[in-house]
């Protein structure tokens, strides 16, 4: 079992951070700390204490009017910064688990690459496709399932957000584009309360050490700022012996108040360059009891929980240019690196006669890659089968030597796809404008709000995702195949160039614009809160994109002057016949609600919902677009996918001498059919047009009820959230024997459990996270049993604004799948996917 080493900083890492410190923006940070000491920042209430689930908060996300949650007829729930800390969340998708009806792969690395979705909608073919990541009430992103482009790529939690505010159903279908199922909001602080704090957090048993920090006061009575961020660097979470993880992000905004406090304006701006781990692919040994996978445990010579699938000897790999053909050597061990360069401005005034306009303006100038192997795991007889070849290792301790079932060191190899694509441009511009009015009424007050809305997001991609054989274990080796003649069919491992998945030499340019005018009324009578509204959407989609074309005789890739094994199956983009791409849909969303307080403490309330999601880059290279760009007359019925909810709910909290609690409850139907195209699946060559498992038209779903409580006991505090969803395939248009059937890895029950003690100047708590049994698959014939997962924290006041905490992550070291699962190819005792293990950090702060 592999031994974490003691982090030694190089000195060349010590000068990065030095560097970064030094540099203006941090010192900027920094330099607050002298004038901050004398003043206190200001505290939570007592009374905001007591209100464990916020319902006093007033909601701002994807709303008509801000009003708090107790006159909301929708489902919103607060996260605080606190929590999160104390949850001890190591990425995004960690972060996104706290949120009640929100369901996220758990094991995503650091990086992001999180498969995102919300009560009753289905995760089809990766990504976040009906759940939108915003950053002050605009998105990072449009489109949350972009290929190579997911938006948790571009969403860093750190000091410089005050809470995360998350609408699930309700009037995001109004008040966003293309995220009808939620919003999640990360809302910064803005320095209009003075204070900040500087810490180091470092992992007890994994390398990677982070340096936080933040500032906010008042330049002037109407003046004032924040800046925050963090740098972080080293392993990670899983054991790479590499530099893993690497980066910063800096964020910051001021704001010049006016008019009497009735209007200000706010800059912001982000950089964020980073690379991190992707979604970790490993493997644990288990058996089949019946129809239920189980006895879940470590696999021989490979710990799942803590060893990646990275490797020296698979740590670069050739590649060659879809457009150019030209050949370079791209890393794998870099994962997913992005860049951001973003500024903001937002605008809102209320001017003579009750008008108040709202601006809100974002351009981010966005690049990434995605440089990783991925496993398909299997035996070494499943691999050769009877075909007479054999295999060699080609690089390593055993480099030369015939590869054998007793000689690999996890008894499994993988020929999975070495992925090397490339994102120059993935920039953005967003703009919401909106007027609104308050009107007096006999019968009460009239919130009537009017907006545009207007977007441009840019794809721009080359794709070099070859087909690589390799040793799958701890520091796999390169294997080499050859046939019954003794002729090399690989070269390092390499099956070909490009030649993965049967996709993967492509280019592509697009751009997507959304225009969206939209309306909404909130009409305040007496106990009644009644809101509508309506958006219309007009989306446009421009450019070119080009798939593969075989390399005729080859191409001689490494230079030796001879075209042999993978050289000999070489694929490169036919740019020369690239496919245009020119269209537009229109499409119109409604909400519905009303809300009731029965009294002060208690309110009920309903709403109905149909909003849309534009399919946008996951329908290229398919039948339903045709020669000069435009859709087919089927592709014009798929293009937007609908999404219809239905909910009700009520929001309580009471109050007795000993007890302050809060609940809200939401029964909610959600329905919806969607384009779904993945292309990490085979295509069925016995189909045209690439019908087949790659390709599906779907209707799903889903009944259930969500819950999320809070309360408090003297020193003893306590959050339990609960969702309860059955989901099911309704409609399905290749695949109609799979109708009635439930996705694999989505369970019918979901979880958290949060108590904390404070005992004198410390608080102890846990957060437990757990699902019930799911299917493993989408045959719907084997499952895997229910698990939780508990992490606990500790958090000491040392006094003088110091405070010291610890956070466990996966305190018992569970091993277990993080979803459904299977046995890999040719095996009886292994399965794919993993949890990741017990980790362990401890944070030093300092708050001024």
């Amino acid at each position: 079992m592999h031994t974490v080493q003691p982090f030694r900083q190089p000195r060349h890492r010590r000068t990065q951070i030095a560097a970064l410190l030094a540099s203006s923006a941090f010192a900027a940070l920094f330099s607050g700390v002298v004038h901050a000491q004398q003043t206190a920042p200001e505290s939570t209430t007592a009374e905001d204490k007591k209100d464990t689930t916020n319902m006093n908060r007033v909601v701002v996300t994807a709303t008509s009017a801000p009003k708090s949650k107790m006159r909301s007829s929708v489902s919103v729930t607060d996260v605080d910064a606190d929590r999160i800390k104390d949850f001890g969340a190591r990425t995004e998708a960690e972060v996104l688990l706290l949120i009640p009806g929100i369901r996220t792969d758990s094991t995503a690395g650091s990086g992001g690459n999180a498969n995102i979705s919300v009560r009753g909608l289905p995760i089809a073919s990766g990504g976040s496709k009906f759940v939108q990541l915003q950053e002050d009430g605009l998105p990072t992103v449009q489109f949350g399932d972009m290929n190579f482009g997911n938006n948790d790529y571009w969403t860093r939690f750190d000091n410089s957000v005050d809470t995360i505010q998350t609408l699930r159903g309700g009037s995001a279908s109004v008040f966003a584009s293309h995220a009808p199922g939620a919003v999640i909001n990360y809302l910064s602080k803005t320095g209009k309360q003075k204070g900040g704090s500087v810490g180091i957090t470092r992992g007890l048993n994994y390398n990677e050490t982070r340096l936080d920090g933040d500032f906010g006061m008042k330049l002037a009575p109407d003046l004032y700022f924040h800046i925050g961020g963090y740098f972080r660097e080293g392993e990670g979470l899983r054991h790479t012996d590499v530099t893993a993880v690497n980066g910063y992000q800096l964020k910051g905004n001021i704001t010049k108040e006016f008019n009497g406090g009735k209007g200000y304006v706010r800059a912001y701006v982000k950089l964020l360059d980073e690379h991190a781990p992707a979604n970790a692919q490993t493997f644990l040994q288990a058996r089949l009891s019946g129809n239920t996978y189980t006895g879940f445990s470590k696999a021989p010579g490979y710990d799942g929980t803590r060893d990646s699938e990275m490797s020296p000897y698979n740590a670069s790999v050739l590649s060659v240019n879809p457009a150019t053909g030209g050949v370079v050597t791209s890393s794998l061990n870099r994962g997913i690196t992005v860049k951001s360069q973003s500024v903001g401005l937002e605008f809102r005034n209320e001017f003579a006669g009750g008008f108040t306009v709202d601006n809100k303006f974002r351009y981010a100038d966005n690049s990434s890659a995605f440089q990783a192997q991925f496993w398909d795991l299997q035996t070494l007889g499943n691999l050769l089968g009877t075909s007479g070849q054999t295999a060699r290792y080609f690089n390593g301790p055993k480099a030369g030597q015939v590869v054998t079932a007793a000689n690999l060191s996890a008894g499994l190899v993988s020929k999975g796809a070495a992925i090397n694509t490339q994102s120059p441009d993935m920039g953005n511009l967003f703009n919401d404008l909106s007027i609104s009015r308050q009107l007096k009424l006999g019968i009460g007050t009239l919130d009537v709000k009017g907006g545009w809305f207007h977007s441009r997001q840019n794809v721009q991609q080359r794709w070099s995702i070859s087909e690589r054989v390799m040793e799958a274990g701890r520091d796999g080796a390169l294997i080499d195949l050859f046939d019954g003649a003794g002729a090399a069919l690989t070269s390092a491992g390499l099956t070909g160039y490009n030649n993965q998945w049967g996709c993967c030499a492509r280019d592509l340019d697009v751009k997507y614009t959304t225009d969206a005018p939209y309306l909404s009324l909130n009409l305040a009578s007496g106990n009644f809160d009644f809101d509508g509204g309506v958006r219309h959407e007009t989306f446009r989609a421009k450019g070119s994109y080009a798939g593969p074309k075989l390399v005729p005789g080859g191409l001689d890739v490494n230079g030796d002057g001879v075209i042999d094994g993978a050289e000999k199956n070489v694929y490169v983009a036919d740019t020369a016949n690239a496919s245009k791409l020119d269209y537009k849909i229109n499409y119109t969303s409604y909400s519905l609600g009303l809300n009731y307080r029965v009294s002060s403490d208690l309110s009920v309330f309903v709403r109905q919902s149909k909003g849309y999601r534009a399919i946008a880059d996951r329908l290229l290279y398919s039948p339903f677009i045709d020669t000069a760009g435009a859709l087919t007359a089927y592709g014009k019925t798929i293009a937007a996918a609908p999404v219809k909810q239905s909910e009700v709910g009520l929001k309580f909290r009471g109050r007795t001498d000993a007890v302050n609690y809060n609940v809200a409850a939401t029964v909610f139907r959600a329905t919806t059919e969607e384009y779904d195209y993945d292309q990490t699946r085979q295509d069925d060559p016995s189909k045209p047009g690439f019908q087949g498992p790659k390709l599906d038209v779907k209707g799903y779903k889903a009944t259930g009820l969500e819950l999320e409580t809070g309360a408090t006991v003297g020193n003893l505090g306590l959050n339990v959230n609960l969702t309860y969803s059955d989901e099911k395939l309704a409609s399905s248009l290749f695949n109609p024997a799979s109708v009635g059937k439930v996705q694999g890895g989505v369970p019918k029950w979901r979880y958290t459990i949060s108590p904390r003690y404070a005992i004198g100047d410390a608080v102890i708590g846990a957060t437990i996270r757990g699902n019930s049994w799911v299917y493993a698959d989408d045959n719907n014939v084997r499952k895997v049993d229910g698990h939780y997962i508990v992490s606990a924290f500790v958090n000491y006041d040392f006094g003088r604004n110091i405070t010291g905490s610890l956070n466990v992550n996966n305190l018992f070291d569970k091993v277990y799948p993080a979803a459904g699962t299977g046995f890999v190819g040719g095996s009886t005792s292994i399965v794919g996917g993993a949890e990741t293990g017990r980790t362990i950090s401890a944070t030093v702060k300092y708050a001024f």
